[in-house]
């Protein structure tokens, strides 16, 4: 690093690389400068009013970014990857083999086993970490907390209805990639749901099976899934549902997780959460009719997001990146292939139509599960 600045390229400068380019060229990510960008589409620049510095290189491909680094050209220390994510796995392991830190935007890829092989292609010490920004997000900072400490008791039913995310049928015809196997790799899970499934997860743990139903071009003239319903369990006999999808309107999301001794609901116009006033079990073994009901004292609290989450996101990455320590980032690496791991199982469910296992990473049967999801995924173009 040139003395205390990390020297950042951004690859692929459309919608999410051109904010990431204007916060480090505004200077807002203390400790990192924008060293070079590559795939630059005017068309975003313009859109976010964005003037890349005088003589900042501009580079066509990752490609011709890597080699002006290997001529000794360009000095780099760290890159943000911001391509469709067909493309995340190559780029990633470009940099690492390079010695160059990485933040990958979501998801890692199309299949969990590219995430693996991200992981496994880190060097040791290497800061690697994902743009999971919704981490960030006072609210479910606060859920996680009280689902992890245990303080309302164990997690009995999940449900995530997430329906606000309408799209018309201009979404998919403007881009040349979206709403495709080959190019997207998918629909409305891939594209729109791996930051609700990361949620999911970081709140909740790992299920460990689903039985789930997608539907390809219910609502858009698209091969993909424009809905998905999975049904979810948990190693300890908790349940859950996930719905998603791009045709409703207006849609909702709602998030409900019902514990031993509590129950949190979460909207975007406020959380409510209920406390009984003795654990359920006592209610439920205590004499009587049958058809008490258990009181519950009710705290209401807002909807807080993080309204800088990228740069909260940036700025943690280059804390890391400056200590070398890999395992205080928000999302590291190893954190990419959990969300991956539950979109493909929903997938391949659908596509069975049977019920399937979610491995545990790094398992035996991680390896069958990756095939399988794989020539599955083939099928489908």
């Amino acid at each position: 690093m040139k003395g205390s600045i990390i020297r950042t390229a951004v690859i692929g400068m459309g919608n999410m690389g051109s904010q990431y380019a204007a916060l480090l060229a505004a200077g807002q990510v203390p400790g990192m400068e924008l060293a070079a960008v590559t795939r630059v589409r005017p068309e975003m620049l313009a859109a976010r009013g964005l003037v890349l510095p005088a003589g900042l290189p501009v580079y066509p491909t990752a490609d011709a970014l890597f080699a002006a680094v290997d001529r000794g050209e360009l000095a780099l220390d760290a890159v943000i990857i911001a391509t469709p994510h067909r493309l995340h796995e190559q780029q990633a392991v470009d940099a690492m083999q390079r010695r160059l830190a990485v933040l990958c935007d979501k998801p890692a890829g199309i299949a969990s086993a590219a995430a693996r092989r991200m992981e496994q292609a880190r060097p040791a010490g290497l800061v690697c970490g994902y743009v999971f920004q919704q981490r960030t997000f006072p609210t479910y900072r606060m859920i996680r907390q009280l689902v992890r400490s245990g303080e309302l008791g164990k997690l009995k039913r999940v449900s995530w209805t997430v329906t606000d995310w309408y799209r018309s049928n201009a979404y998919y015809a403007g881009s040349g990639w979206r709403g495709s196997w080959e190019k997207d790799g998918g629909g409305t899970l891939l594209n729109q749901c791996p930051h609700n499934l990361d949620m999911l997860q970081w709140i909740c743990g790992m299920p460990v099976r689903t039985r789930a139903f997608c539907h390809n071009g219910k609502y858009h003239p698209i091969p993909v899934e424009d809905e998905a319903t999975a049904y979810l369990e948990w190693p300890d006999g908790a349940t859950g549902v996930f719905v998603a999808s791009t045709g409703e309107a207006p849609g909702v999301n709602r998030l409900e997780i019902a514990l031993d001794d509590g129950l949190i609901l979460c909207q975007p116009d406020g959380v409510r959460i209920a406390r009984l006033d003795k654990p359920e079990m006592e209610y439920r073994t205590a004499p009587g009719t049958g058809f008490e009901k258990p009181a519950a004292h009710w705290e209401d609290r807002p909807m807080e997001k993080e309204p800088e989450a990228y740069r909260v996101v940036l700025a943690d990455f280059a804390r890391a990146v400056a200590a070398g320590r890999p395992e205080d980032l928000l999302a590291p690496w190893e954190e990419g292939r959990k969300s991956l791991l539950l979109s493909n199982a929903i997938y391949l469910s659908s596509w069975t139509g049977q019920t399937v296992e979610i491995p545990a990473p790094g398992s035996a049967e991680e390896s069958a599960f990756e095939r399988a999801f794989e020539e599955n995924w083939r099928r489908q173009f």
